[in-house]
């Protein structure tokens, strides 16, 4: 059996480091620029591969050289890579800034991500049911991702949403239903609920009420200040390790990735979050996407922190 399947996005990414940022019409240098595999989808394969599960990528790429740089990436990692072709298509691509504190801004090209549809994903429907764990992200189609949701339950997998980009406009409760847990960041809770939560007893009340809209429950990241969750009756908050943080781009999909990885072999839910958030505090202290996500004999030296 699949440890966890990911139906997703893949990408080229294209990193420029600065040293400040820009004024509105300035024209600055930048220190470095970095062409690496991305796309939330492909992060999040690569984050529970390298944590020890066996995974699954169901995406789409274009038919040009972009496409064949992102295919040749990822399957070295152990993936198991199943890419729809899309020949009139670009393959996706992201344009990240990443400032001096470590923060960044993304410019998305979705191209043949948002071409990938239910149809496709329907081909793989035996992977779908042979998964411990379904892994979805906004940065395909909703109707693609809800149609893998379907598919994954009806086997009775685990389907784990997170909700990035913010769906604009913000999900309906039937739609959220479609999935088992939630992992929105606080901007992304905030455009569920109509509320930002701007602390870790914020985001507790907030992975309530999303718990409350019929999910099995929600964990609520918090960037540098942690998470907090509400899943199963389970519920609790967990600040995030003190590291040196140089680049957050891939965090999220990295604390995905690990929680995904250690529920596909059935950890506690509060173990696998205490894991998920190490994984992605240590993916803060390097450069890129899919290039800082760590590996497990690396987490195992990283120190533990107890859950708040």
């Amino acid at each position: 059996m699949t440890s966890v399947t990911v139906v997703g996005s893949i990408n080229i990414d294209l990193t420029s480091y600065l040293d400040r940022w820009p004024k509105i019409g300035e024209t600055i240098s930048v220190r470095e620029t970095v062409t690496s595999l991305g796309g939330k989808g492909a992060n999040q394969a690569v984050t529970a591969a390298r944590l020890g599960a066996n995974v699954n990528f169901i995406g789409a790429v274009g038919k040009d050289g972009f496409g064949a740089e992102a295919a040749a990436a990822l399957r070295p990692e152990g993936v198991a890579t199943l890419l729809e072709e899309m020949p009139e298509t670009a393959t996706g691509l992201a344009f990240i800034d990443v400032g001096p504190d470590g923060q960044n801004v993304i410019r998305l090209s979705a191209g043949a991500n948002g071409r990938l549809s239910p149809d496709a994903v329907a081909k793989y429907a035996d992977i779908l049911g042979q998964s411990r764990v379904l892994l979805l992200q906004n940065e395909i189609g909703l109707e693609t991702s809800l149609a893998a949701a379907r598919l994954a339950r009806q086997a009775g997998a685990l389907v784990i949403m997170d909700p990035a980009p913010a769906p604009e406009p913000a999900w309906s409760a039937e739609v959220l239903t479609a999935f088992d847990i939630l992992t929105p960041n606080a901007g992304e809770a905030g455009g569920l609920l109509g509320m930002e939560p701007r602390s870790l007893a914020d985001a507790r009340e907030a992975a309530d009420a999303l718990r409350n809209l019929g999910l099995r429950g929600a964990i609520v990241t918090m960037g540098a200040d942690g998470v907090a969750w509400s899943i199963d009756g389970s519920s609790g908050a967990l600040p995030a390790p003190k590291v040196d943080s140089i680049d957050t781009v891939a965090a999220g999909d990295c604390f995905n990735g690990a929680f995904a990885a250690w529920m596909a072999i059935n950890k506690p839910i509060e173990e696998a979050i205490a894991f998920a958030m190490q994984a992605a505090a240590l993916a803060t202290t390097r450069k890129g996407a899919a290039a800082s996500l760590p590996r497990l004999d690396e987490l195992e030296a990283f120190p533990v922190q107890r859950i708040a």
